[in-house]
């Protein structure tokens, strides 16, 4: 008879033992591996959103100037409203050249590659987009120029330009102001013309997160729609500074640059360099931005 000898059950534990220290290490690396790989990720997205922000919100505020009389005492600023988390302002969508305008209330801009810009979108009528115009007044001197701003836009359709432009097609305004050419209203061939909407920037709280909002106040938007987030509780803050640089500004006429703080968080709790606790991370971008024709 030929006997079969088996493990024994100090064997059997020890393999057990056994088992169970190299699957406990198995298991320890994989989990440091995705915590590692998530906090990675977590990190990668939160630099691509403060990289986004550096970039959408200052090119957004270079938009703002100034409808201004060069040497006169009026200065209006295109901010509407300011605050340390929030700001309303004239976000310029497109501009162009007049090429013929007349008395009933209509103007024709050039829309040939080198003499219009649009944003993103062409202009529309009924209330959200207004006409930004200027006014030369005497060629000869520059104390009467003049941006002429909150022209209401009735009607967006397409015209003609004059034979000094070539007769082409162009995009026509019907506006709530007649244009004559004469002293009281010194508007001129060839003057530039912008179209904006009233948009306001603001950090506001969803849930437990707070984002930068952003809605449109000339559409009578009321609610904000997310542009990058999430943010920590003070994660938009603007500082105003006059022409000087360093003393903080507080009537948006004497406003020549911003100082625009983002402060990103992290999606999820991650964990820390080195470290097994997890929280929420922070990362911030600092920029300053001046003003479009920021006066001195």
């Amino acid at each position: 008879m030929t006997s079969r000898r088996g493990f024994t059950l100090i064997e059997l534990l020890v393999a057990l033992v056994l088992f169970l220290i190299v699957s406990g290490a198995v298991f320890s690396l994989l989990n440091n591996t995705q915590r590692v790989s998530r906090a990675q990720a977590e990190r990668v997205d939160m630099q691509s959103n403060m990289r986004a922000g550096a970039l959408v919100v200052p090119s957004d505020l270079k938009m703002i100037g100034y409808d201004s009389v060069p040497g006169g005492a009026t200065v209006t600023s295109d901010i509407l409203a300011m605050g340390p988390d929030s700001i309303m302002f004239r976000a310029i969508r497109s501009s162009g050249i007049v090429c013929k305008f007349n008395a009933t209330n209509t103007i024709v801009i050039d829309t040939s590659a080198t003499r219009y810009y649009s944003a993103y979108r062409l202009p529309v009528s009924g209330g959200r987009d207004l006409l930004q115009i200027f006014l030369d007044g005497d060629s000869t001197t520059s104390s009467d120029d003049q941006w002429v701003s909150d022209r209401a836009i009735t009607g967006v359709g397409t015209g003609t330009c004059t034979s000094a432009y070539g007769s082409r097609a162009g995009l026509q305004f019907t506006t709530t102001m007649a244009y004559t050419g004469t002293s009281a209203d010194p508007l001129k061939v060839g003057a530039p013309v912008r179209t904006y909407e009233q948009m306001v920037y603001r950090l506001y709280q969803s849930g437990s997160k707070y984002y930068l909002g952003a809605r449109s106040a000339s559409n009578g938007e009321n609610s904000f729609e997310p542009v990058l987030g999430p943010l920590s509780s003070s994660g938009f803050r603007l500082v105003y500074y006059d022409s000087t640089g360093t003393t903080q500004a507080t009537q948006a006429k004497d406003v020549r640059t911003i100082q625009v703080t983002l402060v990103g968080q992290s999606d999820q709790a991650i964990n820390g360099a080195g470290g097994t606790t997890q929280s929420v991370k922070n990362d911030s971008v600092v920029t300053r931005v001046t003003l479009r024709n920021a006066l001195r």
